[in-house]
């Protein structure tokens, strides 16, 4: 009977660890505040339905000259970031004539867009088992 529960610990021990080394930590340092005013805002998508609009996960914090946020226990896979500085924290990307933002903006791998935002393919970048960094610049 003991030989029955050594093996079921084992077993739970071995799955436990082996689920534990998928998880990804992606550590995000933005830059380019155009003050310390408000808030920064991180979306990070794992696909391109919604990206840049509505994310997967989100976080907010006091907007500085450079801010790092943390996004924990993600699975690996291919992923893409916007960020922008709502500067007077209404939670949104204010827009001018033409929906031309108001607010400084960003995306992983300094990615751009014409005559609007860039594609996820254009932003996305690999996040591998263990901890992953990515910087973004606000402009």
């Amino acid at each position: 009977m003991r030989t029955g529960h050594s093996i079921f610990w084992a077993t739970c021990l071995f799955l436990s660890l082996n689920t534990a080394s998928r998880a990804a930590d992606l550590v995000v340092t933005v830059t380019g505040a155009a003050n310390q005013k408000g808030m920064i805002a991180v979306g990070l998508f794992n696909s391109s339905t919604n990206f840049p609009e509505t994310p997967g996960l989100g976080q907010r914090v006091a907007a500085a000259a450079k801010v790092e946020l943390v996004f924990k226990n993600l699975a690996p896979g291919r992923y893409a970031l916007s960020a922008y500085h709502d500067d007077n924290n209404n939670e949104k990307l204010d827009r001018g004539m033409f929906g031309i933002p108001k607010e400084r903006y960003g995306f992983s791998r300094d990615a751009r867009g014409v005559a609007g935002p860039p594609t996820f393919r254009d932003a996305a970048f690999e996040v591998k088992e263990g901890d992953n960094r990515m910087s973004l610049q606000l402009r």
